[in-house]
């Protein structure tokens, strides 16, 4: 059945903070049931632009005290603050990685460092937020969700697809016996719109190209089905055959007056966990890698985990290949278009990992990994 257009988002638990995040994640704060809505950031720009005080001057404290430590979550910080903890946790972006003793403010790169440094200044000015006040309430936060400057945030909001997670899980019959022709449809073809189709149908194409998320690049005389996961292909399959229950010779497309309006987002009502094993390198944000550990690894790996850094730090691909790879990785979100990314968001040890990592590539091959 129809959900309530709510995301239950991604949680990125490591082996060793299993327990710890279950104990966090079951206290949960009453304000919370609104968050489900929300999506997205305070200040959206804030790891890869220097921030002026006067995108907050107009802020109360509470809000400042969140937009500071927003940059700490987006980097796998989790908090001792409850009041903090619950926020996040709610944030579909947020991945929490870090104990409050493991992180490091090394891991902030400058941009970051700056605009700690500007919030804080400015939480001060302001008498520092109590965190953690008995009654505390979200209300204010969400007044100025992605307002800075009054730009739009770049950010996928997992309720712009019908199913968010169809390349990452089997859906299950009872996920689409809900679903009209023309959302069997529309889900069916959204798995093939998240690989880059390019629709003929004008009905579809429309429906598509508004979303953020969809780059068109492939067309159809060229594109292949082999480029689907087993969890695809079998989705694929699952919605055409509702599709074709609910409507005998499939949705008609392009009919006169259609419309988008009855089409709606379901929810998955699970946690998806990724683990050490989603990463080339699951920990090169935070460690120097060594000569042995990559000499080792193909000339695509090499190339891949190069972008891995990158990808961390929600770098727009342009390659298909790319974001293929990138795409199917439950951590990855991409939020910033090529033509903003500057090398200035990696902090030290990035850069010198992806030093490292380019001198093996070209070693291998003097033109580097051949993308597609």
């Amino acid at each position: 059945m129809k959900s309530e257009r709510r995301f239950l988002g991604k949680v990125l638990i490591p082996a060793w903070t299993v327990i710890m995040l279950a104990t966090v994640l079951t206290v949960m704060h009453p304000a919370e049931a609104k968050a489900d809505n929300v999506y997205g950031y305070l200040l959206p720009n804030s790891s890869y632009t220097y921030l002026d005080a006067s995108v907050v001057a107009s802020w109360p404290a509470q809000v400042v005290c969140y937009a500071k430590n927003e940059i700490y979550a987006r980097n796998g910080r989790q908090f001792v603050s409850t009041e903090l903890q619950n926020w996040f946790n709610m944030q579909y972006w947020y991945t929490p990685i870090y104990t409050p003793s493991q992180f490091s403010d090394s891991m902030l790169n400058p941009y970051e460092t700056a605009n700690v440094q500007m919030l804080s200044d400015r939480e001060a000015a302001l008498g520092m937020y109590a965190l953690d006040t008995p009654g505390y309430s979200y209300d204010v936060i969400y007044q100025y969700l992605g307002t800075m400057g009054g730009t739009t945030p770049y950010y996928v909001n997992p309720d712009t697809y019908i199913f968010y997670d169809s390349n990452t899980r089997y859906l299950t019959d009872s996920d689409v016996a809900g679903l009209t022709a023309q959302e069997a449809c529309f889900a069916k073809n959204e798995i093939y719109a998240r690989r880059g189709y390019i629709f003929v149908s004008t009905e579809l194409s429309d429906y598509f190209n508004a979303k953020n998320w969809y780059w068109g690049t492939v067309d159809a005389s060229g594109f292949s089905p082999s480029v689907f996961n087993a969890y695809e292909g079998a989705n694929i399959e699952l919605l055409k055959n509702r599709e074709l229950q609910l409507a005998p010779g499939g949705y008609a497309l392009d009919q006169p007056g259609y419309s988008y309006q009855n089409i709606g987002s379901y929810s998955t009502g699970y946690i998806t966990q990724a683990t050490s094993s989603d990463y080339i390198f699951y920990d090169s944000a935070v460690r120097n890698l060594t000569d042995a550990e990559v000499s080792v690894l193909s000339l695509q790996q090499i190339c891949y985990a190069k972008n891995e850094i990158y990808a961390r730090r929600g770098y727009i691909f342009q390659s298909q290949e790319l974001r293929d790879y990138f795409g199917s990785k439950t951590w990855y979100y991409p939020t910033v278009p090529a033509q903003s990314f500057s090398d200035k968001v990696f902090n030290s040890i990035e850069i010198q990992n992806i030093a490292l990592l380019k001198k093996y590539e070209y070693s291998i091959n003097p033109n580097g990994y051949q993308l597609y």
